[in-house]
C-alpha cells in the first residue's frame, strides 16, 4: 500500500514537472526573436567579426538587438542564403528577415513588410582609370555586376542594361578589378564598405534611385507586425538607431528625413522610393530557362570532352607507366577526387588571377569541371583496361602487332565497350554538376531557376520546368549510349562467330 502511494506521488511529481517544463519552454519561445540574414559577404549589415570569427557584427545586427530589447525578446541569429530568405521565412526557419530587404510587389505576395528602418540609394562604381562611364546610362553596351533579385538588378533589367548577378558583393567587385565586368551597381552601404576604401575603384555619378529597407514578416501575422513596427518606431524616436548608423558611418540626410517623419507622427512605410517589379511573365521565364539550358549544354559537352581527353592518359599512366608517372597521375587523381568541385572552381576563378591567369566564368566552369571529371574517367578506363584478359595482349603479339597497335586495335575497343555504361552515367551527372557554376556567376540552368523562383515564388512550377529541361538534355545521351553499346555487342558477337568459323 505504501509503495502504491509512493508511486502515485511520483507520477504526480513527474506530471507537474512536465507541465512546468513545457510552460517554461513556451515562455522561452515567446521571448525569442529569430531573425534570418545572409552573413556571406554581408558587411556592413551582418558579417563575421574579423577579430573574433565566432561572433557576428554589423549595423543590422545591432539594430535587431535594440529592436528585440524594445520587444522584450532575446534575439537569435539564423544564418541563411540571400536567394532563399523569403522561402525560408515561409517555412518557419526564422521569425523575421533583416538583411537589407527591399519591399517589392512580388515579395509582397509571399510575405509582409514592416515600416521602413533605413533609406538606401544605389551607387555605380567603376575602375579608377575608367573615363567613358559617367552614369548608368553609359552602360547599355557594358556589363554591370550586382546582387541577384535586388533593386539594382530589377532597375537594370527594366532599362535593358546587361548585368551579371553575384551571390555576394565580394565577387562582383573582384571581377570589376580583374576587368571581367565594366561596372558594379550596389546599395550605398555595400559600396562604402567594399569599394570606397579601394584605390582601384571610384564612384561615378551621384547616388540615385532611393528605396527602403524593411523587415520581412510571415504573411498574415499582424501581431508580430505590430510588435516590430512599434519597436522600429521606438528605436528611431529615442535616437538608438541614429547612434548605430553614425557608428557605422551610414547616417545621412535620407535617414534624418526618415527620423523626422517618424517623430512628426507620420507613417514610415512609404517615405522612400519603392523599386517594384513587373508581374511574372511565363513566356519570358521559359525563354530565359532555354538560354540558360543552352549554356549548361555547352559547359557539359566541353567539360566532358576535356575529361575524356585527359582521362585516358591518366589511366594508362597509372596503369602501365613508370613509378614516377604512376605517382604523378595518382596525386592528380586523388587531389581532384578528394576536394569539392566548388572549391576547385573558386580557386580557378579567384586564385589564378593572382598569377596573371584570369578566365571568364563560363570558361572557368568548363575547364574546372573537365579537370575534375578527368580524374573520375581515368578510374573508369583503368578498371575497363584491367578487365581485358592478358591473353589478348599475347595473341596480338603473336600476330606481329606492336604494343601500341595491339592497344589501339585489340585492347581499347573491348575496354571502351566495358567503360561505356559508367561513362554515360558520369556524363549525366556532369549535366547536374554544372549547377555549382552559380558560385562564379555563370548563368546556367540551376542559377536561372534560383533567380526566377526567388523573384516570383513559383518554386513548384519552375522546378518542374527545370527538371524537364534536365531530362530532355540527359535522356538523349543515355539513349544514344545504349544504342552504341548494343551495336558494339552485336559487332563483338559477329567477330566471335567469324573467329570460330576460321
Amino acid at each position: 500500500m505504501l509503495a502504491l502511494v509512493k508511486l502515485k506521488n511520483l507520477r504526480r511529481f513527474i506530471h507537474i514537472a512536465l507541465i512546468s517544463l513545457l510552460g517554461f519552454a513556451g515562455v522561452s519561445a515567446q521571448q525569442t526573436l529569430r531573425w534570418g540574414a545572409d552573413p556571406s559577404g554581408g558587411a556592413p549589415y551582418v558579417f563575421n567579426d574579423p577579430a573574433n570569427p565566432n561572433q557576428y557584427i554589423g549595423y543590422e545586427k545591432e539594430m535587431v538587438d535594440a529592436m528585440a530589447a524594445a520587444m522584450g525578446r532575446k534575439p537569435v541569429f539564423v544564418a541563411s542564403d540571400w536567394e532563399t530568405l523569403v522561402s525560408a521565412l515561409q517555412r518557419g526557419s526564422f521569425d523575421i528577415i533583416v538583411n537589407g530587404l527591399e519591399p517589392t510587389t512580388d515579395r509582397a505576395k509571399q510575405i509582409d513588410f514592416s515600416n521602413a528602418y533605413y533609406v538606401f540609394e544605389l551607387q555605380l562604381t567603376v575602375r579608377a582609370d575608367e573615363q567613358q562611364i559617367h552614369s548608368l546610362a553609359d552602360c547599355h553596351n557594358r556589363v554591370v555586376g550586382t546582387l541577384g533579385n535586388t533593386a539594382a538588378s530589377r532597375l537594370m533589367q527594366k532599362d535593358g542594361i546587361p548585368w551579371r548577378g553575384y551571390p555576394d558583393p565580394v565577387g562582383a567587385y573582384r571581377d570589376l578589378e580583374l576587368k571581367r565586368i565594366d561596372a558594379v551597381l550596389m546599395d550605398v552601404p555595400m559600396e562604402m564598405y567594399y569599394a570606397r576604401p579601394n584605390p582601384k575603384f571610384k564612384p561615378t555619378g551621384e547616388p540615385f534611385a532611393r528605396g527602403t529597407y524593411n523587415v520581412g514578416l510571415p504573411k498574415g501575422d499582424e501581431k508580430l507586425k505590430a510588435e516590430v513596427n512599434s519597436a522600429i518606431d521606438k528605436i528611431i524616436r529615442d535616437g538608438t538607431l541614429e547612434k548605430i548608423l553614425r557608428k557605422w558611418n551610414l547616417w545621412n540626410d535620407a535617414q534624418a528625413e526618415l527620423r523626422n517623419t517618424i517623430r512628426s507622427g507620420q507613417p514610415a512605410g512609404n517615405v522612400a522610393y519603392d523599386m517594384t517589379s513587373a508581374s511574372f511573365n511565363w513566356r519570358e521565364a521559359v525563354w530565359r530557362l532555354t538560354r540558360a539550358a543552352f549554356v549548361t549544354v555547352l559547359i557539359a559537352f566541353g567539360s566532358m570532352f576535356i575529361a575524356l581527353t585527359f582521362g585516358m592518359p591518366l589511366a594508362v599512366g597509372q596503369w602501365k607507366g613508370p613509378r614516377w608517372l604512376v605517382w604523378l597521375c595518382t596525386i592528380y587523381i586523388e587531389f581532384f577526387r578528394g576536394t569539392p568541385v566548388l572549391v576547385q572552381l573558386l580557386f580557378l576563378y579567384f586564385g589564378l588571377p593572382a598569377i596573371g591567369l584570369a578566365m571568364p566564368g563560363w570558361l572557368t566552369a568548363l575547364v574546372g569541371l573537365g579537370l575534375n571529371y578527368a580524374a573520375y574517367e581515368s578510374q573508369v578506363y583503368r578498371a575497363a583496361l584491367g578487365a581485358i584478359p592478358g591473353g589478348q595482349w599475347e595473341a596480338a603479339y603473336l600476330l606481329g602487332m606492336s604494343p601500341m597497335l595491339a592497344f589501339r586495335r585489340i585492347i581499347l575497343p573491348q575496354a571502351f565497350r566495358i567503360a561505356l555504361p559508367p561513362m554515360t552515367n558520369d556524363f549525366v551527372s556532369l549535366f547536374k554538376d554544372t549547377s555549382v557554376a552559380y558560385a562564379i556567376s555563370v548563368w546556367e540552368l540551376a542559377t536561372a531557376y534560383r533567380e526566377l523562383a526567388n523573384a516570383s515564388g513559383q518554386f513548384l512550377l519552375l522546378g518542374i520546368a527545370v527538371s524537364l529541361f534536365y531530362l530532355f538534355m540527359s535522356l538523349p545521351m543515355a539513349h544514344l549510349a545504349r544504342r552504341l553499346e548494343r551495336r558494339l555487342q552485336r559487332r563483338e558477337a559477329i567477330e566471335a562467330v567469324e573467329a570460330e568459323i576460321v
